[in-house]
Formats: structure tokens, sequence, C-alpha cells
């Protein structure tokens, strides 16, 4: 019988003794992204760099397998592996997470994206769960693989290659909808031979789905703060007047009002929002706008509508959209 040396086994033992502080770590680094990304893309060049490898272990994992069995110094080579994709999913859903939270409008149906993902990071972090379950399964594993993959693209394409969120989003979904594919192919009955065009075939349904859903996917990198009504906005020190909550219809009428939304975005982005103004439930209006990434207090827009119909009474909104309809932030006033 085969004995571990000795050096090895002290490591092994380490590592089982000391192997949750990964968690930790990867969830401190995930919330500290949140501010080190608006000055350097290390983190996020380090995942776009290392995720795709990940999937090249898990695609070829039955080979490395019966590679490992022919070896004696490979026999732990499949545990440091799989410690290795934990590893990176936790450090996917951890840099992710904090930018979705801060960019989800809570009164809407973003919260049940965020809630999906913090579900998967939960998971990434349960031995129990991610060792017995996920990794030895291959449907939940490739489904852990889709997940990281579309979360970490959306969140590090516009910062890594200065792309729109909305460039952003198709990316995200291709490259979900390509790692979802060995996903369905080990779930779905029938023959090889008819396992994968059906997969493939299930794959592009999902994307259809998450195109349609994308108004409750967040933009990760685009968030809206201190943003307001007012009737008045200093255009030359780029300040706003006071904040509107309600309003007579003959003022509406006769002066308009601004919408005001400081823009935060990674640096060196440009790419155009757009502000809806929606009346008790109907789209009356679309005011495109530019947005350019750098201020730290955010990028200052605002649009000013005057045309308002007489029958103004009621309430509304200012809903703050990428050019895929994803949204960003709402502002609410009434008109009495």
């Amino acid at each position: 019988m085969n004995e571990v040396p000795a050096p090895r086994s002290r490591l092994l033992q380490l590592w089982s003794r000391y192997k949750h502080l990964v968690a930790i770590g990867s969830f401190a680094l995930g919330v500290a992204s949140l501010v080190l990304v608006q000055r350097q893309t290390k983190v996020a060049q380090t995942l776009v760099f290392m995720l795709p490898l990940s999937w090249l272990v898990a695609l070829f994992e039955p080979q490395w397998m019966k590679l490992a069995e022919r070896g004696r110094w490979l026999r732990h080579s499949p545990i440091v592996v799989r410690y290795l994709l934990q590893g990176l999913h936790q450090e996917s859903f951890f840099f992710t997470l904090p930018f979705f939270l801060a960019t989800t409008t809570w009164t809407t149906a973003q919260p049940l994206f965020l809630l999906l993902l913090a579900g998967f990071a939960l998971v990434s972090m349960i031995d129990p769960l991610y060792f017995d379950r996920v990794v030895v399964h291959r449907g939940l594993l490739w489904t852990f693989h889709a997940a990281a993959g579309f979360a970490t693209m959306l969140t590090a394409a516009p910062m890594l290659w200065r792309i729109t969120t909305a460039t952003s989003l198709w990316l995200a979904i291709g490259a979900g909808c390509v790692l979802a594919v060995p996903a369905f192919a080990a779930v779905l009955p029938g023959r090889r031979w008819l396992r994968w065009p059906l997969a493939i075939a299930a794959a592009a349904l999902l994307g259809g789905a998450l195109s349609l859903l994308r108004f409750a996917i967040p933009p990760a990198t685009l968030t809206v703060h201190g943003a307001l009504v007012t009737e008045t906005v200093d255009a030359s020190a780029r300040k706003p007047g006071a904040a509107i909550h309600e309003i007579s219809t003959a003022d509406l009428i006769a002066h308009g009002l601004y919408a005001w939304t400081p823009i935060h975005a990674p640096r060196g982005l440009a790419e155009q929002v757009v502000h809806q103004w929606w009346h008790d439930g109907r789209l009356v209006d679309s005011i495109p706008i530019e947005v350019r990434g750098s201020r730290e207090d955010g990028y200052r827009t605002w649009t000013h509508k005057q045309s308002f119909p007489a029958d103004a009474q009621g309430n509304w909104q200012i809903r703050v959209v990428t050019q895929s309809d994803q949204l960003i932030g709402i502002v609410r006033f009434k008109v009495d």
C-alpha cells in the first residue's frame, strides 16, 4: 500500500484545517473590489483570465481523473483542482456581488437576481453542499460555471474593455448560454448524439429568456446617487435646486421639471442612457443623455422636460435606463 509522503501529508492537514479562510478572504476581497476597481482593474483581469482555465479543467475532468489514477504524484491532484474551482467560484460571486448590491433598485424585480447570485455565493462557501452536491454532479458544476461567467462578464467587461453596459449584457448572455450547454447536456435524457443538439436548443431558449428578463438584471457598473426632480438647475455650477416631491399642474405646465441624475461609471466608459418619463404606468417621453465615467462623485446629468399634458395629475416616475433597458434608478413625484 502506497503511503503519502510526510511533507505532502502535513500540507494536506494544514489545508484541511485552514481552508475556510479561503472563503473569508474571497468575501473580503470581493467587498474591497467595489472601491478598488475605480482605480485599478487587476482583480477583474485575473478573474477574466482564470475563469476560462477553470472551465477547461471542468470540461476535461474525466480525462484528468484517469490520468491522476495512473501516477502516484498526481494522487491528490483532483482534490487540489476541486478546491481551485471552489476558490474561483467564490471569488467570482463575491467579486461581483457588491457591485450588484450597490446598483439594485429595491422596488423592482432586481432583488430576485441579487438573491439568486447570493445563493450561488453561499453554496460555494459551504463545503458539504459544494463538494457533495455541486462538484460530483456535472450539470450543477456547469450551472455554477455559467452563473459565474455571466456575472463576471457583466461586471468586468465595461471596466476592462470600455464597452457599453448594453454590449456587456449581450456578451454576458452569450457566455452564460455557451457554458450552460454542458449543463443541459448532463441532465437531458436520451442518447448522446441527441442530447447535445437539444442542449444547444435549451441554451438558446435560456438566452432568449435572459434577454426578455434584462429589466430584472442590474447594470453592475452604473449607479445613480442623489437623483431628484427639481424646478431649477444651475448649469454653470452644475448644481440642482430643491427637490420636488409634489407639484401643481399649473406650475408643472408653466415651468416644466428637471430630472437630476448623477451617474457613477467606470473610468473611461462612455455610453448613452435614457430618462424615461412615465405617467400612471404609461411611458410618455424618452430623453437620451450621454454619460462618461471618471468622477468620484458621479457624472452630473440632467434633462429638462417642458411639454406636459393638461391632465397631468397623478403619479409620475422618471426611470433611468441603459440602451438595453436595464434599470439604473427611479425618481418619483406627484402632480396635484
